[in-house]
């Protein structure tokens, strides 16, 4: 386009160009469009009440004669769209649920995937840490390990504490983050006899520390479709932890009684606005592996940012899963969480 025709369309468009022959000052900056090239203006002048340049593009001082105004055609108005307001997370935002397996390790489950194929799809879709490790036996350190960087000295299925340490679930009520520990066939919400039924309070660390205070955050798993309801509430939870049954973690039961149960309950969960309206995360993990050194174990981290990830060969424990919870909630890192490896990149 020539010179002359450019500056007439950018005077109609409101912006005046200031040409060869005179100092032209706005404000305390001298614009410096006058020996430049249109094509390669570095200073627009924006008309107004007061005149005032573009920021960042009026340097130096050039040397410019006053215009000659060009007609402008009267603009005729476009119709503006009406915004859509967006959703705004709630406070305590973004949302993390760990799912909590047993025993069964990860040659029985995403080893083979023949027994899981609703687990083993979730790990192809997302992202699965095939070099995942407990980091103790039996499972009761393992639950005290994720809930507060360590076992506490714990080795056997009975500790029960109360430890006096901090904890995730005093780091989250400390914080004011709104979360809740679902116990499938607990008795009772806050329940803390040892067994009942196919509940076992070796796989809930939460009541075991002290500094989780009032009121108790242990509420017996209501279903999915309850749930799912609670989540999508204007009182959801944050963080949710859910532990299920013997039979439904292949504690007791078998790797497709797991399988089908994570698809039952989970993948409403996977549906919901509470996970696809917000900065969500899911991990699905196992406390330990059969016995033996490795301790390999499933551990599956469901979210946006995992998506597509597939395998990932970091060396991960329980720690690693800890840490990236606590960078996610913005909390200090507990115990052996601090050296763990870094895997909140996955998250959200």
């Amino acid at each position: 386009m020539k010179l002359a025709g450019m500056k007439a369309k950018l005077a109609g468009a409101g912006i005046l160009i200031a040409a060869a022959g005179a100092a032209v000052t706005v404000g305390a900056v001298q614009t410096n469009t006058g020996s430049v090239p249109i094509t390669n203006a570095r200073c627009r002048v924006w008309l107004g009440n007061p005149v005032t340049p573009e920021p960042g593009h009026c340097t130096g001082t050039f040397t410019a004669s006053t215009p000659t105004a060009s007609p402008t055609a009267s603009p005729t108005a476009s119709p503006t769209a009406s915004p859509t307001a967006s959703p705004t997370p709630p406070p305590g935002a973004p949302h993390v649920l760990v799912i909590m397996e047993e025993n069964k390790g990860y040659a029985a489950t995403l080893g083979t995937c023949s027994a899981d194929p609703y687990f083993c799809s979730l790990a192809a879709k997302y992202a699965s840490f095939t070099n995942s490790h407990g980091v103790s036996h039996p499972s009761d350190p393992n639950y005290i390990a994720i809930d507060s960087g360590s076992t506490q000295g714990c080795s056997n299925d009975s500790c029960f504490g109360p430890y006096k340490v901090p904890s995730l679930g005093g780091q989250l009520s400390k914080a004011g983050t709104p979360w809740d520990a679902y116990m499938e066939s607990m008795p009772s919400a806050c329940f803390t006899g040892a067994t009942s039924g196919t509940y076992a309070r070796k796989h809930n660390p939460f009541q075991d520390f002290t500094d989780v205070g009032t009121p108790c955050h242990d509420l017996v798993y209501p279903g999915s479709s309850a749930l799912v309801s609670t989540l999508n509430g204007s009182s959801a939870p944050d963080f949710v932890w859910i532990t299920p049954n013997l039979n439904d973690d292949a504690h007791d039961g078998t790797v497709p009684q797991m399988d089908a149960w994570l698809k039952a309950n989970l993948a409403p969960i996977l549906a919901s606005p509470w996970f696809l309206s917000y900065s969500a995360t899911v991990i699905i993990t196992m406390d330990e592996g059969n016995p033996g050194s490795t301790n390999q174990i499933p551990t599956v981290v469901i979210s946006s940012n995992g998506a597509g990830k597939g395998s990932i060969t970091t060396n991960i424990s329980h720690y690693a899963i800890l840490r990236a919870i606590e960078a996610t909630y913005g909390l200090s890192f507990l115990g052996a969480a601090a050296s763990a490896p870094d895997v909140s990149a996955f998250f959200g």
